[in-house]
């Protein structure tokens, strides 16, 4: 989708959805091309993934769900996400996208918003699920609002302890963010004064982008056969910003918890693997848990 063209104009756009909206269904296919351009913007090597689908990109089209139904996602922020892999499918595998909002509440600064995403199989078999909670500001001026029973924004997480290990280091760019989100149509990636009225000093690397990232640690050793991880995006990571990623393991050695950090050491988002399998056949050593703590 070309994010210029393929957006109906902003007056005829709606900001939200209420409860119970679903979106139309859509079938989608991320060839081996699309895959490794966009991982390899996010510094992932899409050899870590072989035939194989990274599960994470598919929150793209979570976000194109939300524009082709007609809605204004500029300026859409993350608070959290919930990734469930159940089993895995190959690139170029078309999936169907059903989509939902569960939950929308009114913020001080405009709607956090939660909804529901499954991508099926031809069988029918869900092989993907999704859960994604953000903020829908309002345009910059409009009187900010009481927060009423909206769920609270994720907290900041502590200055890291001892118990953890430096994975990589990378440097975000303006060119991985845009081919990263070239399809996503929201702003706030892009447009330098529309990132400044929204309070920020630069345009902001996408969500998705990072929890990417943290998604690659479980396939180091090899793809996995399934997963459940709990992402928190804590701070902005603006597209000129250095970052390093930990993980923390468990006293047998089980992957508990990944983190992306800053330049200044801070937590910017981080990643609790709640469970986590292999295929016993595949190759390489990487055992199951189930679950992993965090």
């Amino acid at each position: 989708m070309d994010n210029a063209t393929n957006r109906s104009p902003r007056a005829e756009r709606a900001r939200w959805a209420p409860p119970g909206f679903k979106y139309p269904s859509r079938s989608v296919a991320h060839s081996a091309a699309y895959q490794a351009e966009r991982l390899t913007a996010a510094d992932v090597d899409p050899a870590l993934y072989g035939d194989q689908y990274e599960a994470g990109l598919f929150g793209l089209d979570c976000f194109d769900s939300m524009v082709a139904s007609g809605l204004d996602i500029d300026g859409y922020v993350f608070f959290s996400q919930v990734y469930r892999q159940l089993r895995p499918s190959r690139v170029g595998e078309p999936l169907t996208v059903t989509g939902w909002v569960r939950d929308l509440h009114r913020v001080r600064k405009g709607h956090s918003v939660t909804e529901l995403y499954h991508l099926t199989d031809g069988e029918g078999r869900v092989c993907i699920e999704t859960e994604l909670t953000g903020l829908l500001a309002d345009p910059p001026g409009r009187t900010p609002q009481d927060s009423g029973d909206a769920p609270p924004m994720p907290r900041r997480a502590e200055p890291p302890a001892d118990g953890w290990t430096l994975l990589r280091e990378k440097q975000v760019t303006p060119d991985k963010v845009r081919v990263f989100s070239q399809d996503v149509g929201n702003e706030i990636h892009f447009d330098e004064e529309f990132a400044r009225r929204h309070g920020f000093r630069a345009p902001l690397a996408q969500g998705i982008m990072t929890a990417v990232w943290l998604l690659s640690v479980l396939a180091d050793e090899r793809p996995p056969t399934a997963f459940d991880v709990e992402v928190r995006y804590l701070r902005p990571v603006f597209w000129d910003s250095p970052a390093s990623l930990w993980a923390r393991r468990s006293a047998d050695g089980a992957l508990e918890m990944v983190q992306s950090r800053n330049d200044e050491g801070k937590v910017t988002a981080d990643m609790r693997v709640r469970s986590l399998s292999y295929d016993p056949l595949s190759h390489g050593p990487a055992p199951s848990q189930t679950p992993a703590g965090g």
